[in-house]
C-alpha cells in the first residue's frame, strides 16, 4: 500500500500541514508508504518552520509528478486545493489537468478543512475537482461544504473528518512536573479569527492581578491580527497599551514581567510546544456555529493538553461538541477551562485555584489528557479512517453520507 499527500496549497504551517504530518507519522509507524508532496507556486512564511520530510514540486514538475502518481501510488489524498488568489493559473489549471484529471488509478480522497462558505470559496476549481475524488471527507454533515457537494458533486461520499494526533510522542518528550511550570498562559498557533487570540490580551490586566503572566506565539502581522494591537482596528486608533510585540527592534526581555502580553511571531514547532509545557495554562478560544464542528478538537487544542498544560477552551465549543463517550465537553468539568467571551472574571478565577493547588492541576491535566486521547488518539483515528478508505471503491453507488463515529 503507498499512499501519497498532495497539500496543493503547500505548505502552509496550520492545521491543514498538522493534519498531513500525523497522517504520514501513523502510516510509517504500520510499515507503510506514505508521501507528502507540497506545491512551491507559493511560499508561505511559516514553510521553512516545518521540520518534516515533505517533497516540494515546482510548476515544471507537475507532468512529471502525475505520471508518478499513476504508476506508483494506491491512494492519493488532497489535503488542499490551490488558491484562487495567491497561487498563479497557470498553476492553478495544471493542478485540475495533471493532478486531478490525468489521476486514473489511484483511489482519490478529499480532505476539506474550511469551516465557512467564504474561505471555501478561495479554493481553485474546488467543485469540477470533486466531481473526479472518490470519497470525501469533511467535520460534519452540516458544513458548506457538505450541503453544497449535495448539490455539485451528489455521487461522492462523504466521511466525518477527525483530527488524529500522536499524543505519546509530545508528551515523553515534554511533559513537565507541576512544580516546574511557571505561572503563566500561552496561546500557541497563528493568528486565525475564529481562535480568538485577542481575549487573552483583553484579559491581560485580570491576569497580571492574578499573578499570572499572558503570552501569545505565532502571531503574524495581518488586518485580521489588527485587533491584537487596536482597540480600533478598522481606523489604527486607539491603540491597546498592554502588549510587547517582539521583534528584532523590541528584543524578548530576559524575564517576562506581569505588564503585558508578549506577542511573538511564527515559532519552530518544538521550540513552541517546549515553552507551551513550561507553562501552567495553554489557551485556544476556537469557536464556531453550532452545527458546523463535528465534535472536534482543533490541533491548537491537542498540543496544550499533550504538552501538559491545562486547556483553557471557548465555552461555546464545549456546549456544542460531544466526546466519543457520548458526554458533552461541557459537562465533562475535568477536561478544561471552559471560557464565556463575555466573563473573564470567572476564566481568571478558575485559573486562580488550580494555580493554587499543583495537586489538583496535575490531577486535572491528567484526566485531560486522558480525555483527549480516548477522542483523538491517531491510532484509532487514522486506522478507521484507513478501514473505510480501503472499502472505497471508484466510484460507485447512490450518495450517501456516512460517519466515523
Amino acid at each position: 500500500m503507498k499512499i501519497a499527500i498532495l497539500m496543493g496549497r503547500g505548505i502552509e504551517g496550520c492545521g491543514v500541514t498538522r493534519y498531513a504530518i500525523e497522517t504520514q507519522k501513523w502510516y510509517h509507524k504500520n510499515n507503510m508508504v506514505c508521501d507528502i508532496y507540497a506545491s512551491l507556486d507559493k511560499k508561505w512564511p511559516r514553510r521553512q518552520l516545518q521540520q518534516n520530510n515533505i517533497i516540494e514540486f515546482t510548476n515544471s514538475e507537475i507532468q512529471a509528478l502525475s505520471k508518478k502518481l499513476n504508476s506508483e501510488y494506491d491512494v492519493i489524498f488532497y489535503q488542499s486545493l490551490p488558491a484562487k488568489k495567491g497561487h498563479s493559473e497557470d498553476y492553478q489549471n495544471q493542478f485540475l489537468d495533471y493532478l486531478v484529471k490525468d489521476i486514473e488509478k489511484p483511489i482519490k480522497i478529499a480532505f476539506q478543512n474550511d469551516h465557512k462558505l467564504q474561505s471555501l470559496s478561495r479554493n481553485a476549481n474546488i467543485w469540477e475537482t470533486m466531481r473526479y475524488m472518490d470519497a470525501a471527507f469533511t467535520f460534519s454533515k452540516e458544513t458548506a461544504f457538505a450541503k453544497k457537494m449535495a448539490i455539485e458533486a451528489p455521487k461522492i461520499p462523504l466521511y466525518q473528518l477527525r483530527n488524529g494526533f500522536d499524543f505519546d510522542s509530545i508528551r515523553t518528550s515534554f511533559w513537565k512536573p507541576v512544580d516546574q511550570q511557571l505561572n503563566r498562559i500561552t496561546y500557541l498557533g497563528r493568528f486565525a479569527g475564529f481562535k480568538e487570540p485577542h481575549r487573552l490580551v483583553e484579559m491581560q490586566p485580570l491576569l497580571k492581578d492574578a499573578g499570572i503572566i499572558t503570552e501569545l506565539r505565532g502571531i503574524e502581522r495581518s488586518r485580521g491580527s489588527l485587533i491584537m494591537f487596536y482597540h480600533d482596528p478598522a481606523t489604527l486608533s486607539n491603540p491597546r497599551d498592554n502588549f510587547y510585540e517582539v521583534t528584532k527592534k523590541n528584543p524578548e526581555p530576559d524575564v517576562q514581567s506581569l505588564d503585558y502580553a508578549y506577542i511573538y511571531g511564527p515559532y519552530e514547532r518544538n521550540e513552541g510546544i517546549n515553552n507551551l509545557s513550561n507553562s501552567m495554562f495553554g489557551s485556544n478560544f476556537f469557536n464556531l456555529a453550532a452545527e458546523t464542528y463535528g465534535n472536534i478538537i482543533e490541533y491548537s487544542s491537542l498540543e496544550i493538553i499533550a504538552a501538559g498544560a491545562v486547556p483553557v477552551l471557548d465555552k461555546h465549543w464545549a456546549e456544542n461538541n460531544v466526546h466519543v463517550s457520548g458526554t458533552r465537553f461541557a459537562d465533562m468539568k475535568d477536561f478544561a477551562i471552559y471560557s464565556d467571551r463575555d466573563d473573564h472574571y470567572s476564566t481568571v478565577a478558575q485559573m486562580q485555584e488550580l494555580m493554587a493547588d499543583p495537586i489538583l492541576r496535575n490531577t486535572r491535566r491528567e484526566a485531560c489528557y486522558e480525555i483527549a486521547r480516548e477522542h483523538n488518539d491517531f491510532n484509532l483515528i487514522y486506522q478507521q479512517q484507513h478501514d473505510l478508505i480501503m472499502a472505497t471503491q471508484k466510484l460507485t453507488g447512490p450518495p450517501k453520507v456516512l460517519k466515523l463515529f
